[in-house]
């Protein structure tokens, strides 16, 4: 191929490309300069809204901590805590609960189906019976020594949820509904736990989960001493059929039951004389148990425990 031939191509292409280029700074100059915003989007309105920004993100989570605390002054009580019958509470969730009242001077004996001791071999010359969230109902001999024992002065906490549905491990995954088991053994005392769950989608009146709900104190008194707000995970409310019932918590306003909907005050812990009902065991455990001022309501109901005195029972 000749010179020639090469050369005019070229040519060819270099004009081309400056025409290009001319009309590219042409356009440049009648356009004007590009803008200077935000990289991003950021200052196309409604494509970054501020609430969205990283240093606008706050998530107002309760803080997990505090002390959990049992009044020594009955030392040397001990209390009986019954999780057998329990669907989610093992030994090692009670751990806190252990080395509080331990390091207050008192003993606790946990029945959780591992030892052979006879229930009612084990209330006597105890202080307290905590039940946790029972999933099947007591024998009639074991409902007949819980109520001889609170007759006789000892104290008992019912911890109960309404059913909730557990989803079990596995190859297969399964379904399940639990439901509160003691409802024979509450209703003697006026108390009972309603149908439903609770809920609250305010965010600021639940711990950052609609279920997760808040409730405050009612009135003074040892359940309530030092406790400002609690919150449940899995809470239900209290029916009761007694004036001997007084209502101590009750959830904040805009809590809903959960199927059907009702807003309303909900009394979520109760007491009649000797015997508590708190209508959620989630808070029993961590981290629920050191969320708001939960830490301080167990503690209120541990020294409740402590403080009873069966007298008699069993003798």
């Amino acid at each position: 191929m000749s010179d020639r031939n090469i050369v005019q191509p070229l040519a060819v292409l270099i004009v081309a490309l400056a025409v290009v280029l001319a009309g590219t700074f042409a356009v440049s100059a009648l356009v004007g300069s590009a803008p200077t915003g935000s990289p991003d989007g950021a200052t196309i309105e409604g494509q970054s809204p501020a609430q969205y920004q990283p240093d606008a993100v706050d998530i107002g989570a309760d803080p997990e901590d505090g002390e959990l605390a049992v009044d020594s002054t009955q030392n040397g009580s001990r209390i009986v805590i019954d999780i057998r019958r329990s669907s989610g509470t093992s030994r090692t969730d009670l751990e806190p609960i252990l080395g509080a009242m331990f390091e207050a001077g008192h003993s606790v004996t946990v029945l959780d189906g591992s030892n052979d001791e006879e229930f009612g071999d084990a209330l006597e010359d105890s202080s307290g019976l905590l039940i946790v969230q029972p999933a099947s109902p007591y024998p009639d001999g074991e409902r007949d020594a819980i109520r001889d024992y609170v007759d006789a002065g000892g104290h008992a906490v019912i911890a109960g949820e309404p059913t909730q549905t557990r989803i079990g491990g596995g190859l297969f995954a399964t379904i399940s509904q639990v439901s509160f088991g003691a409802t024979e053994l509450s209703e003697s005392y006026g108390i009972r736990v309603g149908a439903e769950g609770l809920y609250n989608v305010n965010d600021e009146q639940n711990d950052n989960n609609f279920k997760s709900i808040y409730a405050t104190p009612t009135r003074g008194g040892v359940l309530t001493e030092g406790v400002e707000t609690v919150t449940f995970h899995r809470s239900g409310y209290v029916v009761t059929n007694s004036d001997d019932v007084a209502v101590h918590y009750t959830a904040v306003e805009g809590t809903k039951t959960l199927d059907t909907r009702r807003a309303g005050t909900y009394p979520v812990v109760v007491r009649n004389d000797s015997v508590v009902f708190v209508a959620d065991g989630s808070f029993l455990s961590q981290p629920e148990l050191y969320d708001a001022d939960n830490e301080e309501f167990t503690g209120n109901l541990l020294s409740f425990l402590a403080s009873g005195d069966s007298g008699t029972f069993g003798g």
